[in-house]
Formats: structure tokens, C-alpha cells, sequence
């Protein structure tokens, strides 16, 4: 199982390279959102990985992170 999470832990660290990759590449907008996406699943994936090895600190800094990209989600829907 802890390679489950494990792998859970990589894929989100994926996703958030990948989405500021393609922000600072200008490939994607802050605006758009697929940038909101990748970052919305970054945070899931790491909130799982954190909580299954009990580390709080990341299951809140990606909470917080979530909510932030989940806010940024709704307002590029309001463009």
C-alpha cells in the first residue's frame, strides 16, 4: 500500500511542475483553467499522500493550496 501513495505522492509533484512549467513557458494563463486543474489535483494527490503518512504539515499547506487554485477556478469562470 505505501507504494501507492508513494506514487500518489510523485503524480502530484508531476502536476504541479508541469502547471508552473507551462505558466512560466506562457503555454497556459493563470487565468485558464487548466492551470487550476493540475494544481486542484496536485493538492488532492498530495493531501492523500499526506495524510496516509501522517505528515500535517503537507495536508495543510496543500489544503490550502486546493482551495486557492479552487478559487482561482471559479473566478476564471466568471471571464
Amino acid at each position: 500500500m505505501a507504494i501507492f501513495f508513494e506514487s500518489l505522492g510523485w503524480l502530484g509533484t508531476c502536476a504541479f511542475l508541469l502547471s508552473y512549467y507551462m505558466l512560466i513557458k506562457e503555454k497556459w494563463m493563470s487565468t485558464q483553467p487548466i492551470y487550476h486543474w493540475f494544481n486542484i489535483s496536485g493538492s488532492v494527490l498530495f493531501i492523500l499522500n499526506g495524510l496516509y503518512y501522517g505528515a500535517w504539515a503537507v495536508v495543510f499547506v496543500n489544503l490550502a493550496w486546493g482551495c486557492i487554485a479552487f478559487y482561482g477556478l471559479i473566478k476564471s469562470k466568471e471571464r
